[in-house]
């Protein structure tokens, strides 16, 4: 349980696995003064995994080498500019004995971060979760900058789920030159697959190949079914007195993670499936949905879906036979499981919910809709993993 966490981010450095891309990004911003972070991408992909570990590296300044410093805050519905900056000032030992009575701008902010001398990261999570978004990420905006004309020795990383930088910062233009823009797009197999090393090595335990390339092509990218899928493997393979993940633990926690998922993801699932027709195409749509070449921002087009349609019903399907059935997936009368973006003809679809996107998959598994061996072949076709693996 503590080797895999499918419930919390990841906040220790020797169970984090994957992003040497994205933390070289994130080192090289710290390695310059007057440069900031944005972590932004979609919901589960490990944002706040990455923010926590980043305490945890080992920076080079001139001739030292050594762990930075850091403060963290996770921002709530009701938080405004003001009420982040009094827990991270306070948090710092920089917070003015006025601080409560004081209108707090990013100059007055600026100006107490000048007591900070040492390299510090200061890390404010969550930043999309705000009511008042657009006045507070201006305000942060106009931080950043601040920040950076004076060199500060203060580093901001703002972590969000966004599909740009403009989501989390605004439209802001002066802070382009400033901020070190970070996408975390889904992770790749092989990532997945050190999560599972990682964790299994903390128990002395081994997989077969087999078993962790289904774990990590069925976890689609998000590291909270990897953590699910093996964890419940490895509790079987446990109760079964080994000391190794075979392809039947994997079979047995597939099972387990549909069953046991979360209310709210086969709430999600039911809205949007349950229909009073038993040839309904709706579960059909929303698993070819499901399988269909996403990009890193997990969008797909119509077009996508046809594939993995023709291979969930054994016959080529086109875009008109499933066209309103993807509309009514966008709207509330199926529980706006998908988000629409673009304009008619060349609309764009989203799980609003990425967790649900691996459960739909679980889930048409478990019900005979589709096999594991078709959902390799469409993989390989999408260039997911090499034939051979």
């Amino acid at each position: 349980m503590r080797a895999f966490t499918p419930g919390a981010a990841i906040d220790k450095l020797d169970l984090f696995a994957g992003r040497l891309d994205q933390i070289m990004d994130v080192l090289r911003a710290l390695d310059q003064r007057g440069q900031h972070v944005v972590l932004y991408g979609e919901r589960g992909v490990g944002k706040t995994s990455l923010a926590n570990v980043l305490a945890e590296l080992n920076v080079t300044r001139g001739t030292q080498t050594a762990r930075l410093p850091s403060v963290s805050v996770n921002c709530s519905k009701k938080d405004d500019f003001a009420s982040i900056w009094y827990h991270l000032l306070r948090d710092l030992g920089v917070a003015p004995s006025n601080l409560e009575a004081i209108d707090l701008t990013p100059e007055d902010v600026r100006h107490a971060l000048d007591a900070v001398k040492e390299p510090t990261l200061v890390i404010i999570d969550e930043v999309d979760r705000l009511d008042n978004a657009s006045e507070t990420h201006m305000l942060l905006a106009d931080t950043v900058k601040t920040l950076s004309d004076h060199s500060s020795a203060i580093t901001l990383v703002l972590v969000g789920v966004a599909d740009s930088v403009e989501g989390l910062v605004g439209e802001h233009p002066s802070t382009e030159r400033a901020l070190s823009q970070v996408l975390m797009p889904r992770m790749s197999p092989v990532e997945l697959g050190e999560i599972v090393d990682k964790g299994l090595a903390q128990m002395h335990m081994g997989i077969a190949p087999a078993a962790k390339a289904r774990i990590t092509h069925l976890s689609e990218g998000l590291p909270h079914y990897t953590h699910l899928l093996t964890l419940f493997a490895v509790q079987r393979a446990i109760a079964d007195d080994r000391d190794d993940v075979q392809d039947t633990d994997v079979t047995s926690a597939i099972t387990m993670a549909e069953k046991k998922a979360q209310h709210t993801i086969k709430s999600a699932y039911q809205r949007a499936t349950r229909s009073t027709r038993p040839k309904s195409l709706f579960e059909r749509v929303l698993t070819a949905c499901a399988l269909a070449d996403k990009d890193d921002l997990g969008y797909f087009s119509a077009g996508a879906v046809r594939e993995p349609m023709a291979a969930i019903m054994g016959k080529p399907y086109d875009i008109p036979a499933f066209a309103r059935h993807l509309n009514e997936f966008a709207s509330a009368v199926r529980g706006d499981v998908l988000t629409r973006s673009g304009q008619s003809r060349r609309y764009f679809y989203r799980f609003d919910n990425p967790m649900l996107q691996p459960y739909v998959i679980l889930k048409a598994i478990s019900n005979g809709l589709i096999t594991e061996g078709q959902i390799r072949r469409l993989q390989i076709q999408r260039g997911a993993f090499p034939s051979a693996s």
